[in-house]
This record gives structure tokens, C-alpha cells and sequence, in this order.
């Protein structure tokens, strides 16, 4: 996990332009609690897919940029306005329910020969 912590931290840090390390604690928490949620959503225990990282740095950075105003529903100051999604994951709403999809067999079909379901219940 310490690998892959240290590489997330390293591309979030691209992300959010910054070059030291003041703020690389928070970082690794915001990461550590965006992986056990998505955890959660995706109903996966051990590692999270690599295909699922880019989703928590995306958290991430929603959530360092919410930073001392977090539990607000809504800001406002000088006429300038943010609100703020009620989930940190609303905006990949799609691809988890696609890997949900993908990884739960739900898309996934199959052939079945009828004839060989009767020949097989008839031999008994």
C-alpha cells in the first residue's frame, strides 16, 4: 500500500501544483479515506483496480480544495458563490457502475444449448 500511497501522493501533488511537503500529511489521509470509500462503493475488499486510482486522486483534490470549508453545503462572499456535491464521487457516478457492471457479472452473457439441458436431465 505504501507504494502505491507514495505514487498517488506524487500525482496528486502534480495536480494540485505543489512542490513541498506542508501539506502531504493531509494529502495521504485525503487518499487513504477516498480509497476505503470507493472501497465501499465498489464492494471490494484488499487492493482497490488500478483502474480505480485516478477516481480517488480525483476525491482527493475536491477535497483539498474544500479545505476549512468542509461539512458546507454552500459558500458564498462577495457575490462569488460555490456549492458543493453532496458525495465526493458524484462526478464518476458512470464508471463505478460500470465496474460494478463489468466486475459483478451483470453484463456479461452466456450460451446455453438447450438441447444439451434436455439430453442431460432425460439420461437420469
Amino acid at each position: 500500500m505504501t507504494d502505491v500511497l507514495d505514487d498517488q501522493l506524487t500525482k496528486l501533488k502534480t495536480a494540485l501544483q505543489l512542490s513541498d511537503i506542508k501539506h502531504d500529511n493531509l494529502l495521504k489521509l485525503y487518499l487513504e479515506d477516498a480509497t476505503d470509500f470507493l472501497k465501499l462503493r465498489l464492494s471490494v475488499t484488499g487492493t482497490l483496480p488500478n483502474e480505480m486510482l485516478a477516481i480517488v486522486r480525483g476525491a482527493a483534490v475536491k477535497k483539498f480544495n474544500r479545505f476549512k470549508n468542509e461539512g458546507m453545503a454552500s459558500y458564498s462572499q462577495d457575490g462569488e458563490s460555490i456549492t458543493f456535491a453532496s458525495s465526493d464521487f458524484d462526478e464518476w457516478n458512470d464508471e463505478i457502475s460500470q465496474w460494478r457492471k463489468d466486475h459483478f457479472c451483470v453484463n456479461r452473457g452466456m450460451w446455453v444449448n438447450p438441447y444439451a439441458i434436455r439430453h442431460s436431465r432425460s439420461s437420469n
